[in-house]
């Protein structure tokens, strides 16, 4: 998935070349892993993420004591989930008995290190694990194609993400993009992620789905090719869980050469003080204001596509393999 890709499977080339992927699994007094040709494989270090099994606690304990080194990756804060997002009724310990955040507390708690995307997850997990390491995400950059500017005679404003595990975050696009269609009439809409039964992007945001364009789900791996939008948009309501939410989609829309409007959240808006540019809004009229800027001008949109470019080489993979190579060194034998 998403996550997994990028806090984790894109830095497999940084990890040296004694790495298993593969399925997690328990015998006698540690864990082994099945690989993809079946075969169970010794393991000294695991990577895990968002697994939250009945009873994985106390197997972390145990092989701990046998000397394997456990390390849960949390990109997420599933305790401040809305029960609109599906998420919610998959992991709560009332709806899913065997896998849910009770025994996924726990089992942060029992790793030998938590790795953490964002300050708001670091501070969190501090509180159960006191070994924590804070691993800001980073974007393959040579994967990613520039933008053109130039290529298309409508502003296409664009969103990628799944519709489905949402917090009624596109929601608050509802005042902003049917103004637009209503008075402008150069405009159309961009969504890279549907899925036939998810919610359509279109409903959501409410347009009518003919000014909708939609990229069907993808592999991790071609996913930059659907970033074809002259300009990206990034909503999210306000709750705990979009608190602790990564900047990593307006790294790709900037490793994508594509100016952004995102949410007044923490990693938005401490992205735009790191990089020095960018835009947020809080209210409506602020996401009015600088899609109205954007859309107005094909210059100012090179210009600041062309600025997010250069300073995102700043959070490159290469920047977050050479982290993980550090964290991992401090097992080396």
């Amino acid at each position: 998935g998403g996550a997994g890709w990028v806090r984790l499977a894109q830095y497999l080339p940084y990890f040296g070349d004694n790495i298993i992927v593969g399925t997690l699994m328990w015998h006698k007094t540690e864990f082994k892993v099945i690989d993809i040709l079946e075969r169970v494989q010794d393991v000294d270090i695991i990577i895990m993420q968002r697994l939250m099994h009945e009873g994985l606690a106390e197997h972390i304990k145990l092989a701990k004591q046998a000397g394997q080194v456990v390390i849960n990756d949390v990109d997420d804060w599933y305790w401040g989930l809305d029960p609109s997002n599906m998420a919610y009724h998959t992991s709560h310990p009332k709806t899913n008995k065997k896998e849910n955040t009770n025994f996924y507390r726990s089992i942060i708690g029992a790793s030998s290190l938590v790795t953490t995307s964002t300050p708001f997850l670091y501070d969190k997990i501090k509180a159960w694990n006191k070994n924590v390491v804070l691993l800001p995400n980073t974007v393959d950059i040579k994967t990613f194609k520039k933008h053109d500017h130039t290529i298309n005679n409508d502003v296409v404003i664009g969103w990628s993400g799944s519709t489905a595990h949402r917090s009624r975050d596109l929601q608050v696009l509802n005042g902003v993009f049917p103004l637009f269609t209503d008075t402008t009439t150069h405009i159309s809409y961009l969504h890279a992620g549907h899925y036939k039964d998810s919610p359509h992007f279109a409903d959501e945001v409410g347009l009518p789905k003919e000014k909708v364009k939609t990229f069907p789900i993808c592999d991790p791996q071609d996913y930059p090719t659907m970033l074809q939008m002259d300009i990206g948009v990034a909503p999210l309501r306000d709750c705990s869980f979009n608190q602790a939410k990564s900047e990593i989609k307006l790294l790709e829309y900037s490793a994508s050469g594509i100016p952004w409007v995102a949410s007044d959240l923490p990693s938005y808006t401490s992205l735009v003080k790191e990089f020095g540019m960018g835009r947020t809004a809080k209210r409506t009229h602020d996401w009015i204001r600088n899609l109205k800027q954007l859309v107005a001008s094909r210059t100012l949109r090179q210009e600041e596509g062309e600025r997010l470019y250069e300073l995102v080489k700043k959070r490159d993979v290469s920047v977050g393999g050479a982290r993980w190579r550090e964290v991992l060194s401090q097992f080396s034998a």
